[in-house]
């Protein structure tokens, strides 16, 4: 009987000396300072998510932008400008005939 006893007690000190030695494991288990190294990436690969979300949704919903009422009317006014800019130059440089009198000498 008292074989036995120190048989068994010799296994539990075993048992409890092999385990000191072991690594602890980290999956399942909480600690009171849990690691930000492993929320930190989550968070990242998170935000990498939403920016592509985010991206995609932009190129599926974007408007199509016709030109703004400003932009018409400078573009009306420049091609009125151009216009009479030409007729002031095509005045300038019209072809007028020799005078008669002056031909023959």
């Amino acid at each position: 009987m008292m074989r036995s006893l120190l048989l068994v007690v010799v296994l539990a000190v075993l048992a409890v000396s092999t385990q000191a030695f072991a690594p602890s494991p980290s999956f399942g288990v909480r600690t009171a300072a849990p690691s930000t190294t492993e929320l930190e990436a989550c968070r990242a690969n998170a935000k990498k998510e939403k920016r592509q979300r985010n991206r995609e949704n932009m190129r599926k919903f974007q408007r199509k932008r016709g030109t703004s009422r400003k932009k018409a009317m400078k573009k009306i006014q420049s091609n009125e400008a151009r216009q009479k800019e030409a007729e002031f130059l095509a005045k300038c440089f019209t072809s007028v005939p020799p005078p008669e009198g002056n031909a023959s000498q």
